[in-house]
């Protein structure tokens, strides 16, 4: 204890009493060290080490004259360092798009990651505003940092990306209580259990300090123990009849829209789909925007994949459609199922993208950037999708009722419950070819594989230049093809189970408890204020 008091006590009283440059680097440091702990690593000491200096240091907020900027701004460079680390593959999206906007990379990356690390230091001020000084504030802290990432997720369209729960390995123990909590419930429990040991910490073994790792280790012991019964149960069967082709082309974006990108591109796929094992496939899948040309309008291409597909099987690829409104023509990021019936092609169901990627297929503020006279961001606003009408459960041949989930759609645990249907399977299709060799692809498969924990239905997923594969109801990958490379692999169907705890209340139970927590130490804080108040008018 001695030497664990020396190791860490001191560095937490030097960042709690200090102020200037030196702190404020420290925690951009920890949070760049945090980042160790989202996918593909999953360095989960390196979040706790992190959390513990931000713990410490927004102590130190309250000692100065104005504790709740100062706790917004330790909370934000905290976050800063985190997103910098965790998002740095979005430089390389901008790289790989060209036509001059690869200028703005050094400026994008930074812009993110600051608009994200807002609500770290909003978490920073309602700990701080509001926590009691006992060691039971971090169990505040723990709510504060939670509730400010569902708002991470929700306000402006949001975007949830490596939240505190995805320390944990989709599949795994710890992961199961997403199926009862969510991501945002699994967060919660996440940044208490891995900072409450900090408390115990001391240079006297103080019994009531602690109380919270007690409770820490405590929760710990049911989450691992529940984990372990749920994947202990005996699986679901597969569905039969069932047998997908994944289809992993392994094409850069350079060279798919390229001089003769389309023909390279058409030729791969077709190629891979036509291999060895084709007659025994019930459905292939192709990943989102697989080849770049529309695909619907194109005689050629959709005439070479019917001589590929025989009558019976049915082709899932992401295409990009338009489609004339009367004024001009409106773009679309959709799915399309294909089915041949005496050599025509048939649309047997379409999806379009709901949730669009910001700059990616709707530009924010687009008719400012267009008349700025900046190249870059005029090309930036040049493209735009049309969002589709809301989630929706499709009827896909020969299989069950499925639900689409174009790229980061994957990442709204809410968008899946939103569908007004309930699906047997989850298809995610994606193109993570603009993350390229970046912890990215990574990091997206890890989230999406969530969704089957969060609904207990399994997943398949086809993205480009990302990690392709099947997911069962739990969680757990049941195939994979290399993101890096090009190949095909025939799966069949994992069978669902039955509705978890969090497909039928969401987020209501974690909404509700943050609430409780936040807003009874919020009166319990202001009543303690108005009693000081009255009692130094008494006596004066």
């Amino acid at each position: 204890m001695r030497r664990a008091h020396l190791l860490i006590w001191w560095p937490r009283t030097w960042l709690a009493s200090r102020s200037g440059w030196r702190p404020r680097a420290v925690l951009v440091v920890a949070g760049l060290f945090s980042a160790l702990a989202a996918a593909p690593l999953h360095v989960v000491p390196a979040l706790m080490l992190g959390l513990w200096t931000l713990f410490a240091a927004l102590d130190g907020s309250r000692r100065f004259d104005r504790p709740l900027k100062s706790a917004f701004l330790r909370g934000f460079l905290f976050g800063f360092g985190y997103f910098i680390a965790g998002m740095s593959w979005v430089v390389y999206a901008f790289l790989t798009r060209g036509n001059g906007v690869e200028i703005l990379a050094p400026l994008a990356l930074p812009a993110l990651a600051a608009l994200m690390a807002v609500f770290w230091g909003i978490g920073g001020v309602i700990y701080v505003a509001i926590a009691p000084r006992s060691v039971w504030r971090v169990l505040v802290f723990a709510a504060a940092l939670a509730f400010s990432e569902w708002l991470r997720g929700h306000v402006l369209g949001g975007l949830p990306w490596n939240l505190p729960a995805y320390v944990w390995p989709a599949g795994g123990l710890v992961s199961q209580t997403a199926s009862w909590f969510g991501v945002y419930g699994l967060s919660l429990l996440t940044v208490f259990v891995l900072t409450a040991p900090l408390l115990a910490i001391t240079p006297r073994l103080e019994l009531g300090r602690t109380l919270p790792t007690f409770a820490a280790l405590g929760i710990s012991m049911i989450v691992l123990a529940t984990g372990a019964i749920r994947l202990a149960a005996s699986p679901p069967d597969n569905v039969p009849g069932v047998t997908i082709r994944l289809v992993q082309a392994g094409i850069p974006q350079s060279l798919k829209w390229g001089e003769g990108g389309v023909a390279l591109t058409r030729d791969r796929y077709l190629a891979l789909t036509a291999r060895d094992g084709i007659d025994a496939v019930t459905h292939v899948v192709w990943p989102e925007g697989a080849l770049p040309t529309f695909m619907l309008e194109d005689g050629n291409t959709l005439a070479r994949i019917g001589d590929t597909l025989t009558g019976g099987q049915t082709l899932l690829a992401g295409v990009n459609r338009r489609a004339s409104d009367g004024q001009g023509l409106r773009y679309f990021n959709t799915l399309a199922a294909l089915r041949y019936e005496s050599g025509t092609p048939r649309i047997a169901a379409l999806y379009d993208k709901v949730r669009l990627t910001p700059f990616g297929e709707f530009t924010p503020l687009s008719g400012v950037m267009a008349m700025t006279g900046i190249p870059a961001l005029q090309d930036l606003a040049r493209y735009e999708f049309t969002p589709g009408p809301g989630a929706s459960v499709l009827d896909v041949p020969g299989a069950p009722r499925m639900l689409p989930l174009i790229c980061y759609e994957a990442i709204f645990p809410e968008f899946v419950r939103s569908a007004d249907q309930r699906a047997s399977w989850i298809y995610n299709l994606s193109n993570d070819a603009w993350f390229g060799p970046t912890a990215g692809p990574r990091q997206h498969f890890n989230q999406a594989s969530y969704r089957s924990i969060e609904s207990g239905l399994p997943m398949v997923r086809s993205a480009a230049l990302g990690v392709s594969g099947v997911v069962d109801a739990l969680g757990r990958p049941v195939a994979t093809l290399d993101p890096s490379g090009e190949g095909v692999r025939d799966v069949s169907l994992p069978g669902e189970l039955g509705r978890t705890p969090y497909s039928f209340w969401g987020d209501a139970p974690f909404l509700a408890f943050c609430l409780l927590v936040l807003i009874g130490m919020a009166w319990q804080r202001f009543r303690g204020m108005r009693e000081t108040s009255g009692s130094s008018r008494e006596a004066s």
